[in-house]
């Protein structure tokens, strides 16, 4: 894969985030191919932009917002289709706390759209 591809990609990845961060859903789901797999943490998968769509409603809807800060985002060395990002996540509660914590999320591409889509963090301190 070609450097300008590796920018490409993450490129698209930041935008992602910048759109979920903003909570623009068709930003979101632009990014990821329509039998998308997403696997936050130890939680079930969900298939196809529509859950999505829907985990990440019922997710915001308990937060007043959420920033992505994106450390580092790497193409893995032994597959080209695979993108990693490592951030801090940072959840304001409803009640005013903030509470950020480190995550690493692993992409497998279809093109330059998200196939699979998995979440490594633990969210539990956010809802405690």
């Amino acid at each position: 894969m070609s450097k300008t591809s590796n920018q490409s990609r993450a490129s698209m990845i930041r935008t992602m985030f910048a759109a979920s961060d903003s909570r623009d859903i068709d930003g979101l789901l632009s990014s990821l191919t329509d039998d998308v797999v997403l696997t936050f943490g130890n939680a079930e998968s969900v298939h196809g932009k529509a859950a999505v769509a829907a985990l990440a409603c019922q997710v915001t809807s308990k937060l007043k917002g959420v920033r992505h800060e994106i450390h580092d985002i790497w193409q893995a060395a032994e597959n080209a289709h695979v993108v990693i990002a490592r951030m801090t996540v940072h959840y304001s509660r409803d009640d005013g706390v903030v509470v950020s914590l480190p995550c690493c999320n692993i992409f497998r591409m279809s093109g330059d759209l998200i196939a699979d889509y998995r979440v490594y963090m633990d969210v539990s301190p956010v809802f405690a």
